[in-house]
């Protein structure tokens, strides 16, 4: 079908449930829109037009293509394959022209209803994650030629409000290095190094000698998660921890090594949570082991700048949730209000004292 606007026609038409539409400025007369609108549909049938037909399977394009790419390109593609074969399951059998916005609306609304395998609400910001990658597959697809257009544009994310603000306390860091003995005591310099630097996970288990300079007293991190190196100071208990573990492993590639397989430690969740039950803290994981560095340092009065590149953070938003209400600074900022409010009454009632001195006179 063609129809004009103004001066120029337009032609719109469906075919396979995908639909083109799209201008022929050298069209002047209806006859000549509607030949050239006939060219324009024999050659969408033949897909050359648009490039597109949307017809390849969902899962194919996700098995041949997109895992590959992902593994190739992504650090998270482990990620990638957990979050695929949750959308493949849903979108089984489905093509990419078959998927619309509403079609996601509802995976996005049975994920978000679904539960954990440890029987717990699933977490908005894992059906984002999910979407994410969804959105991802659609604009390979894109670059591709297979599809034109990305129905997850049309599709929200859930609101999330992950924030944590899980920290160890004085009191439950003494548990918590208590119950690290006997077969955990491998993990207690691990966990040290953790809360003096506020190193992710991922950063200490890979953590190679030659990355460690004694001399100007710094840790060289790099395979960051925002892909930025970054240099962490040693403090004392750092160096005294490192410059143990080097005397005990002199020939040895990485600081934290496997007794087992004799490379590094690439898993400490078992040990660790198991010392956490020991220590009697609820709800704590690895990760807040560096929230408590970043809320220590916020104590200590450095500034925002500071932690973020002590901790490597992209952008300051992400520092902001380690100067919450612990920081002893704004305690004694609240204080100041109450000595404030005490010192303009004061002066205030001097002020009615003088002035009725004054008229008395």
């Amino acid at each position: 079908m063609v129809k004009k606007r103004g001066n120029r026609w337009y032609f719109d038409f469906m075919i396979r449930r995908f639909r083109y539409r799209g201008a022929i400025p050298e069209a002047r007369t209806k006859w000549q829109a509607e030949k050239a609108e006939t060219k324009i549909r024999l050659e969408a049938y033949e897909n050359r037009y648009g490039g597109s037909s949307g017809d390849q399977l969902l899962s194919e394009f996700i098995e041949r293509t997109y895992l590959p790419w992902s593994r190739a390109n992504k650090r998270s593609c482990r990620d990638d394959e957990l979050n695929t074969k949750v959308i493949c399951d849903f979108f089984a059998g489905r093509t990419f022209n078959q998927i619309s916005p509403l079609l996601i609306e509802k995976f996005k609304k049975q994920r978000r209803e679904s539960v954990t395998r440890y029987e717990r609400q699933r977490a908005p910001a894992s059906v984002n994650r999910e979407l994410a990658t969804l959105s991802r597959i659609f604009s390979l697809a894109i670059d591709n030629g297979i599809v034109e257009t990305n129905p997850c544009r049309k599709v929200r994310k859930l609101r999330e409000n992950n924030e944590r603000k899980r920290y160890l306390t004085q009191d439950e860091e003494r548990r918590l290095m208590a119950a690290l003995t006997a077969r955990r005591a491998h993990l207690r310099p691990l966990i040290l190094m953790a809360i003096n630097t506020g190193m992710r996970r991922g950063e200490l288990l890979s953590l190679a000698w030659w990355n460690v300079d004694f001399q100007r007293g710094v840790i060289h991190v790099t395979n960051t998660k925002t892909g930025r190196d970054r240099d962490v100071p040693m403090n004392s208990e750092v160096s005294s921890i490192l410059l143990e573990l080097k005397r005990q492993g002199e020939d040895e590639a990485f600081v934290f090594r496997s007794r087992k397989t004799g490379v590094n430690l690439t898993d400490v969740k078992h040990g660790f949570n198991g010392a956490c039950t020991d220590a009697g803290l609820d709800d704590f994981r690895f990760h807040d082991l560096r929230h408590t560095a970043g809320t220590r340092l916020a104590d200590a009065g450095a500034d925002a700048f500071t932690i973020a590149e002590i901790l490597g953070h992209a952008t300051l938003q992400m520092t902001k949730r380690y100067t919450h209400a612990t920081d002893e600074r704004k305690r004694q900022a609240v204080e100041a209000l109450s000595g404030l409010g005490k010192n303009v009454v004061t002066r205030l009632s001097q002020r009615k004292s003088g002035s009725r001195l004054t008229a008395a006179k």
